[in-house]
């Protein structure tokens, strides 16, 4: 799948990936896996982060009916340029980018 993703980022596609894996069962912003941002590297990508707000509330794990007296909040960061993570290691731009994610979400 990486394989496939950094293929069609090369054909000047843009892919998104959610790093934690999946949804946690308390709402709470899990450890980010590396992969995508392996990807960022790889590919001299930038990194557009995007935070979903009130996702726990609205849509329960393993649910899929939204609450309708819930909203989710869709919050587009400011965009990463490569430049700005290229003298990282990939771990090192997981915890930046889920250190930007962990404050937005307060």
């Amino acid at each position: 799948m990486m394989d496939k993703a950094a293929d069609s980022i090369r054909a000047g596609n843009s892919v998104i990936l959610f790093p934690e894996g999946t949804r946690s069962l308390d709402g709470n912003l899990q450890p980010y896996k590396t992969g995508a941002f392996r990807l960022a590297l790889e590919t001299h990508t930038p990194i557009l982060p995007i935070v979903l707000k009130n996702t726990h509330h609205a849509i329960k794990k393993g649910g899929l009916m939204i609450h309708k007296n819930d909203q989710i909040k869709l919050v587009v960061l400011d965009p990463i340029p490569y430049s700005a993570f290229q003298h990282l290691d990939y771990k090192e731009l997981a915890h930046l980018v889920y250190e930007k994610t962990k404050e937005e979400l307060g």
